[in-house]
Protein backbone atom coordinates (compact mmCIF):
# COMPACT_ATOMS: atom_id res chain seq x y z
CA UNK A 1 0.00 0.00 0.00
CA UNK A 2 1.93 3.14 -1.10
CA UNK A 3 1.35 6.35 0.68
CA UNK A 4 1.40 9.14 -1.32
CA UNK A 5 2.29 12.76 0.05
CA UNK A 6 -0.26 15.74 -1.20
CA UNK A 7 1.40 19.13 -2.46
CA UNK A 8 -1.29 21.19 -0.51
CA UNK A 9 -0.53 21.30 3.43
CA UNK A 10 -2.82 20.84 5.96
CA UNK A 11 -0.42 21.74 9.03
CA UNK A 12 0.58 25.15 9.94
CA UNK A 13 4.60 23.92 9.73
CA UNK A 14 4.83 22.07 6.53
CA UNK A 15 3.89 18.11 8.10
CA UNK A 16 2.29 17.21 5.05
CA UNK A 17 -1.17 15.07 4.03
CA UNK A 18 0.10 11.76 3.44
CA UNK A 19 -3.06 8.91 2.07
CA UNK A 20 -3.64 5.56 1.58
CA UNK A 21 -6.36 3.51 0.38
CA UNK A 22 -8.37 2.14 2.84
CA UNK A 23 -11.43 -0.12 2.96
CA UNK A 24 -15.12 1.96 3.07
CA UNK A 25 -15.96 3.16 6.33
CA UNK A 26 -18.75 2.00 8.41
CA UNK A 27 -20.69 4.91 8.99
CA UNK A 28 -23.06 5.18 11.78
CA UNK A 29 -25.77 7.09 11.85
CA UNK A 30 -25.78 10.56 13.16
CA UNK A 31 -22.32 10.78 12.12
CA UNK A 32 -20.92 13.84 10.39
CA UNK A 33 -20.37 13.45 7.01
CA UNK A 34 -18.03 16.31 5.10
CA UNK A 35 -18.91 16.58 1.27
CA UNK A 36 -18.18 18.97 -1.39
CA UNK A 37 -21.51 20.69 -0.17
CA UNK A 38 -19.82 21.62 2.85
CA UNK A 39 -18.54 25.00 3.83
CA UNK A 40 -14.96 24.52 2.57
CA UNK A 41 -13.32 28.25 3.40
CA UNK A 42 -11.42 27.39 5.92
CA UNK A 43 -9.55 24.34 4.29
CA UNK A 44 -5.95 25.15 4.78
CA UNK A 45 -6.23 26.84 8.08
CA UNK A 46 -5.41 25.44 11.28
CA UNK A 47 -8.52 24.44 12.88
CA UNK A 48 -9.58 27.87 15.07
CA UNK A 49 -10.77 25.82 18.05
CA UNK A 50 -7.40 23.80 18.51
CA UNK A 51 -5.29 27.40 17.63
CA UNK A 52 -7.09 28.89 20.57
CA UNK A 53 -6.04 25.93 22.66
CA UNK A 54 -2.88 25.76 21.84
CA UNK A 55 -3.36 22.02 20.75
CA UNK A 56 -1.58 20.13 18.43
CA UNK A 57 -2.30 16.34 17.35
CA UNK A 58 -2.97 13.89 14.77
CA UNK A 59 -6.13 13.38 12.95
CA UNK A 60 -7.39 10.93 10.15
CA UNK A 61 -10.25 10.74 7.95
CA UNK A 62 -11.46 8.35 5.47
CA UNK A 63 -12.98 9.88 2.33
CA UNK A 64 -14.22 8.70 -1.00
CA UNK A 65 -12.82 9.15 -4.57
CA UNK A 66 -15.63 10.62 -7.00
CA UNK A 67 -15.42 9.70 -11.19
CA UNK A 68 -13.66 12.83 -11.49
CA UNK A 69 -10.29 11.97 -9.11
CA UNK A 70 -12.08 14.27 -6.77
CA UNK A 71 -13.22 13.64 -2.97
CA UNK A 72 -17.13 13.29 -2.67
CA UNK A 73 -17.53 12.56 1.17
CA UNK A 74 -15.05 12.30 3.66
CA UNK A 75 -15.53 10.88 7.95
CA UNK A 76 -12.99 11.84 10.69
CA UNK A 77 -11.85 8.30 11.33
CA UNK A 78 -9.38 9.14 14.45
CA UNK A 79 -8.43 12.35 16.65
CA UNK A 80 -5.74 12.46 18.87
CA UNK A 81 -7.55 15.21 20.85
CA UNK A 82 -11.43 15.15 19.87
CA UNK A 83 -13.49 18.25 20.37
CA UNK A 84 -11.05 20.53 19.14
CA UNK A 85 -11.91 19.86 15.05
CA UNK A 86 -8.34 18.52 14.28
CA UNK A 87 -10.50 16.40 12.16
CA UNK A 88 -12.79 18.72 10.71
CA UNK A 89 -9.99 20.62 9.67
CA UNK A 90 -8.43 18.11 7.72
CA UNK A 91 -11.60 16.73 6.16
CA UNK A 92 -12.17 19.91 4.20
CA UNK A 93 -8.86 20.55 3.27
CA UNK A 94 -8.63 17.18 1.43
CA UNK A 95 -12.46 18.34 0.20
CA UNK A 96 -10.82 21.28 -1.10
CA UNK A 97 -7.48 20.34 -2.86
CA UNK A 98 -7.44 16.49 -3.00
CA UNK A 99 -7.79 15.19 -6.38
CA UNK A 100 -6.05 11.29 -7.13
CA UNK A 101 -5.11 9.31 -10.69
CA UNK A 102 -8.38 7.26 -10.50
CA UNK A 103 -6.42 4.77 -13.16
CA UNK A 104 -4.11 3.62 -10.04
CA UNK A 105 -4.86 0.42 -7.97
CA UNK A 106 -7.20 1.26 -5.46
CA UNK A 107 -7.85 5.03 -6.57
CA UNK A 108 -11.19 3.61 -8.24
CA UNK A 109 -14.21 6.06 -8.30
CA UNK A 110 -16.30 4.51 -5.49
CA UNK A 111 -12.86 3.26 -3.68
CA UNK A 112 -11.99 5.32 0.00
CA UNK A 113 -8.88 6.29 0.85
CA UNK A 114 -7.28 7.60 4.11
CA UNK A 115 -5.49 10.72 4.95
CA UNK A 116 -3.80 11.59 7.76
CA UNK A 117 -1.92 14.73 8.84
CA UNK A 118 0.09 16.14 12.16
CA UNK A 119 -1.05 19.10 13.19
CA UNK A 120 1.77 21.35 14.82
CA UNK A 121 1.24 24.86 15.57
CA UNK A 122 4.13 27.57 13.76
CA UNK A 123 6.65 28.31 15.81
CA UNK A 124 6.50 26.01 18.72
CA UNK A 125 3.80 27.98 20.23
CA UNK A 126 2.24 25.27 22.23
CA UNK A 127 5.52 24.66 23.96
CA UNK A 128 6.27 28.05 24.42
CA UNK A 129 2.97 28.20 26.34
CA UNK A 130 3.66 25.25 28.46
CA UNK A 131 6.75 26.88 29.73
CA UNK A 132 5.67 30.05 30.32
CA UNK A 133 2.64 28.66 32.23
CA UNK A 134 5.27 26.14 33.96
CA UNK A 135 7.45 29.43 35.66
Amino acid sequence: MATQVMAQDATATGGGVKCAPTTAPIIADGTRLYTRDSDLSRAGEYPSAAKVGLIEGQAQVDCEIGADGGLTQCVVASETRPGYGLGEGLAVTVLKWAQTDTTQPGHAAGDWLRFSTNWKLPGGQAAQQLAAGSR
